[in-house]
């Protein structure tokens, strides 16, 4: 079976960088493995026995093929499935965790997945592969970089960022932000960050989402740091939580300055390795699809 990634080109959204993990996997475990996007001329390529995984905003030209699987996250076009649905071809829909999951017929299969009927609601992962996940004790900086989206509005995260920011200032640490960065200069900066957060904004916290945000940083060498509820529901013990995104600040010096610092943080490091990386993940799929 191939594996198509029919998607977001890295760097080009946000969901590239699910996309370039599924690719990543995919490659580690063997598969023939192909990443394309709606302009991409694809006439003459042997689409037959494939898997493809995809989202709503670029499926458009994505081709239907009789004998081939169907990865669908966020996909609404009617066309398609009109076309699916005709010639009865074999698709699983893939929607986020939230705590909205808890309100529908759904079974829970661990904590943050759940299946039910033709959808499987499913949290993220790290995009690390499993031996690349290694402790690396970088010296840390007077920085906490922020790799990723900050923004206002409904879905934004700044409100909360914002107490976080408060609390590195009273303690004399620069907080710095960049984006679209390749996995190696992500790890890099986290790394090298005295502490890197896991903040989810107002929208987020209130619907239980968990941000893959927690996994990648974890699995590059930082304690967990989160003000999400449903995260520390997820990873337990080896997160630590407060609602107050000023309070983390001087939660993670405790930790960092505790005697089993290291040995907790090889723990979690260890927690995520075997159980929250896009192989997991992919078993998973391939359970339901």
């Amino acid at each position: 079976m191939k594996a198509i990634i029919w998607g977001h080109k890295l760097h080009s959204h946000t969901h590239s960088y699910i996309h370039n993990a599924f690719h990543r996997a995919f490659q580690h475990l063997g598969y023939e493995t192909h990443w394309f996007d709606d302009s991409d001329d694809v006439s003459g390529f042997n689409f037959s026995d494939s898997l493809f995984i995809t989202e709503g905003q670029v499926c458009k030209n994505m081709p239907i093929i009789k004998g081939s699987k169907y990865v669908l996250h966020n996909c609404y076009d009617e066309a398609m499935w009109n076309k699916i649905k005709d010639e009865n071809i074999k698709y699983l829909k893939l929607q986020t965790y939230t705590d909205d999951v808890l309100k529908y017929n759904a079974d829970k299969i661990e904590e943050g997945i759940y299946f039910g009927g033709d959808m499987l609601y499913s949290i993220w992962a790290t995009d690390l592969l499993p031996d690349e996940i290694i402790l690396d004790e970088t010296p840390k900086t007077d920085i906490s970089w922020w790799v990723g989206t900050m923004g206002k509005g409904k879905f934004g995260n700044m409100n909360e960022l914002n107490g976080f920011k408060r609390a590195c200032k009273r303690n004399s640490i620069q907080f710095c932000h960049a984006n679209n960065l390749s996995i190696e200069e992500n790890r890099a900066k986290i790394r090298e960050s005295y502490l890197a957060p896991a903040i989810v904004g107002t929208w987020q916290k209130e619907k239980g989402y968990v941000p893959c945000r927690i996994f990648k940083n974890i699995s590059y060498g930082q304690i967990g740091l989160t003000n999400s509820k449903a995260t520390k529901i997820v990873l337990g013990d080896h997160v630590i939580y407060s609602p107050d995104e000023y309070q983390l600040f001087s939660l993670g010096e405790e930790a960092l300055r505790a005697s089993d610092y290291k040995e907790k943080l090889i723990a979690a490091m260890n927690f995520v390795k075997e159980n929250h990386t896009y192989i997991n993940r992919i078993n998973t799929i391939l359970k339901f699809v």
